[in-house]
């Protein structure tokens, strides 16, 4: 029967149509107006601030890598200072200082009087 309905074209029944309030398009206006006043503060206010932010954290990362760097240099520094023959070096050139019985000699150019 109802496929003799739709041959014959007897009594189709309205399509129903979405009866939409008039507060739904102010929502949407209100909807689209707060998206776009959250996207221009986003690219004026908090975007500088993010760049900002990304330039002080390279700037941390590369002074960490220098202080690690030195952490590495001063470890190295640790271990030799436990060698004694690093230490009779280290206080030979740094602090004119001799062993026992060593004799130490004081080179100076040929034009210096002294």
């Amino acid at each position: 029967m109802r496929a003799d309905r739709q041959r014959y074209g007897a009594e189709q029944q309205p399509r129903s149509r979405i009866v939409r309030h008039p507060w739904m398009r102010v929502r949407y206006l209100a909807m689209i107006v707060i998206c776009g006043w959250a996207a221009v503060y986003f690219l004026h206010a908090e975007r500088p601030q993010l760049k900002q932010l990304q330039a002080q954290s390279v700037e941390l990362q590369n002074q960490l890598h220098r202080i690690q760097t030195q952490q590495q240099t001063l470890q190295k520094e640790k271990q030799q200072l436990n060698d004694p023959s690093y230490i009779e070096k280290y206080a030979t050139e740094h602090q004119n200082l001799v062993l026992p019985n060593q004799v130490p000699f004081d080179l100076q150019p040929n034009g210096h009087t002294g």
